[in-house]
């Protein structure tokens, strides 16, 4: 089997650390109290951050040489990840995880992270980075797709059977669409 998967919102919880930079590098805190509930795939803007304030931060983002390899992982993510390896090492699958993540050495960053949360000091996972998800499924002819983010499932799902991860920010809008949502990477699989 030919298995995809994105990394942020569905193993790695990009969100925490994109608040905390957001405050960082516009030196304010416009957000709710922590933890509350994203609604939204652009929540800084609806929180009163203008769209120069949200540049800034990704510009900030794109020259870390840390950001993408230290973000927190959902709980669960260890053994998702290991399950997905796993595949690969003894069933033979061919997994790879998509992700759109921009700046500074985002591949290597995100090999090493999916290496530190595997347990597996040696495994090396094939990251793709694009933000094509639809063009890479079709590419690689997965079989199975899976995304929290509702218009990277869309563009995918001719190509493959595709899953939308649970998240809060990604339930609008689902009473028009057939989109099987899961709430783990097992559950997909």
């Amino acid at each position: 089997m030919r298995i995809g998967c994105d990394v942020d919102g569905v193993l790695a919880d990009f969100n925490r650390s994109f608040i905390e930079r957001v405050i960082l590098v516009t030196k304010r805190d416009l957000f709710p109290p922590r933890p509350f509930d994203i609604l939204t795939w652009n929540y800084p803007e609806s929180y009163g951050y203008d769209s120069t304030e949200v540049s800034a931060v990704w510009d900030d983002i794109k020259r870390d040489p840390l950001f993408w390899s230290s973000l927190p992982a959902y709980v669960g993510a260890w053994d998702a990840i290991n399950l997905l390896r796993l595949r690969e090492q003894v069933y033979g699958d061919e997994v790879y995880f998509i992700t759109a993540r921009p700046g500074y050495r985002t591949k290597q960053q995100t090999e090493l992270w999916l290496r530190a949360n595997s347990g597996d000091p040696t495994w090396t996972a094939t990251v793709l980075i694009s933000s094509d998800k639809g063009s890479c499924a079709k590419a690689l002819r997965l079989d199975k797709y899976i995304d929290d983010r509702l218009e990277n499932v869309l563009a995918t799902c001719p190509h493959c059977q595709t899953y939308l991860m649970d998240r809060t920010w990604n339930v609008a809008n689902l009473e028009r669409t057939a989109i099987i949502r899961v709430q783990s990477v097992s559950q997909m699989l």
